[in-house]
């Protein structure tokens, strides 16, 4: 079945809707249980449904955490015989949704397809073209768009008139897409993620690096705009101007209030003590982390996290004497983009407010005065100009910041992205398959370097590194 060769929910009470994470490889750098944390955007995503949508009945099925291969998978879809089924996927991952879409198809031609999350809304079109089985792709923000979809559905109304899809039109085939819809303001509003249904047991049981983690969010959106991340893309203001999708930056946070009631949920009633922070940015205000760790702290929760940050962040926290209590109330682990050695590169990479000295700043910080607390840095390689020395000095530069671990990766060009659009239009990228954009395999040559040799001196500081720090 395409799109609506006939409409399977016209006119149903019930609509029973299945969210999918596939079964998929799993990164061989940690292990199996820290590869697999809570999928959010699902529980999030079915907590909206329950609310918004009369008759919904959600579940979710994570085959990475359940240990659910493709032929189990079969079994598993025909027994519980979903309406609707839902993936969202990262962009490696895509062959594996397409994989899921056509699986559910074999064992129900009339079920619903639904793709979300980075690759398929900042490729549609091709997704529709490339995956005969997927029916409807959302594009970016799910909560609002999903339930329109299956409501219009269900009621035989106008699909165009759902904001933030793309379909093949029912009548001529062709390729039709909606005006983006409106991002969510006030995240208050939003229904706790229906941790309930979310199989809470099967996540980090044996985790090292997140033991029994959970993953949860406070803010959507960034305050920055780098040119290679996809997150900030994700989770903005997307517009239609002549033809083509532009996309602002749009920060929002939960308020205090909201996320403690989500901590407390997890923290009581399942027993969950460590938490992974999804935002692209988790330290942000110092208002607003100087009510929750203060709150975290009175309660006594024993908790520990992990989360994103930003230098300019941690080095101002530390300054106002936040970061103490930060500390204080669970932060263990902190994943810093250090990105780059030379003020042009963060510059051209649009990161602002940053400079070696102040990441440099920020790690010796917290390893002077909180050595508790875990110093990750990410560094950049492959960059246009690059090469061999250029890729070398990240190496000493690492050592410098003195982390504990330094992940050094080529600049990956995810669909949507500032970096993409430029790629494409000066024709930098050679390899188009998007399940090799792991950030560990080149995608595009240097002025100076082919990719095997970008590889090759990338895992030359990555190998340099642990060699010094194993």
């Amino acid at each position: 079945m395409t799109t609506a060769t006939r409409n399977p929910l016209l006119g149903k009470d019930r609509i029973h809707v299945l969210f999918i994470r596939p079964p998929r490889h799993f990164w061989p750098i940690i292990n199996e249980s820290d590869n697999f944390l809570l999928p959010l955007g699902y529980p999030t995503l079915a907590a909206y449904l329950r609310e918004h949508l009369p008759g919904a009945e959600v579940e979710i099925l994570d085959c990475c955490a359940q240990r659910i291969g493709w032929t189990s998978l079969r079994g598993v879809i025909a027994e519980r015989n979903p309406d609707v089924v839902c993936v969202g996927e990262k962009t490696i991952y895509y062959k594996e949704g397409f994989k899921a879409f056509r699986l559910a198809k074999e064992v129900n031609p009339d079920v619903i397809t639904v793709a979300g999350g980075h690759i398929y809304s900042n490729l549609p079109e091709w997704s529709l073209e490339q995956c005969e089985a997927l029916d409807y792709v959302g594009l970016f923000e799910g909560e609002v768009l999903l339930t329109q979809l299956l409501e219009t559905l269900r009621s035989g109304g106008e699909l165009k008139s759902v904001n933030g899809i793309a379909f093949r039109d029912p009548t001529s085939g062709s390729y039709t897409q909606t005006l983006p819809a409106a991002a969510i303001e006030d995240l208050d509003t939003l229904p706790i993620p229906a941790y309930d249904i979310a199989n809470l047991e099967h996540y980090a049981p044996f985790g090292n690096l997140w033991p029994r983690a959970v993953t949860i969010q406070r803010s959507r959106g960034c305050i920055d705009e780098c040119s290679f991340c996809s997150w900030w893309v994700q989770e903005g203001i997307h517009e239609e101007i002549d033809g083509k999708m532009v996309h602002k930056k749009f920060y929002r946070s939960k308020s205090v209030e909201r996320v403690i009631e989500e901590v407390e949920l997890l923290y009581e009633k399942y027993g969950i003590r460590y938490l992974f922070w999804v935002d692209a940015t988790w330290n942000v205000d110092e208002r607003w982390l100087t009510e929750f760790c203060e709150e975290i702290i009175r309660r006594k929760y024993k908790l520990g996290w992990w989360a994103f940050t930003r230098a300019d962040g941690l080095v101002r926290q530390h300054e106002k004497g936040v970061l103490p209590l930060m500390v204080k109330a669970g932060l263990r682990h902190i994943l810093l983009g250090a990105e780059r050695e030379e003020t042009i590169d963060f510059n051209y990479l649009q990161k602002n407010n940053y400079t070696r000295d102040v990441v440099k700043q920020a790690f010796h910080i917290m390893r002077d005065h909180h050595p508790e607390v875990f110093r990750q840095g990410t560094f950049i390689t492959g960059l246009r100009h690059d090469n061999e020395h250029t890729i070398k000095a990240l190496l000493k530069y690492a050592h410098d910041c003195d982390v504990d671990f330094a992940a050094f990766h080529p600049a990956t060009p995810f669909p949507g992205t500032p970096l993409w659009e430029e790629a494409v239009e000066k024709k930098w990228i050679e390899e188009w398959d998007y399940e090799n954009y792991d950030m560990f395999y080149p995608v595009m040559p240097t002025e100076h370097l082919t990719r095997e040799e970008i590889a090759h001196w990338t895992q030359w500081c990555q190998n340099n590194f642990v060699n010094k720090k194993p």
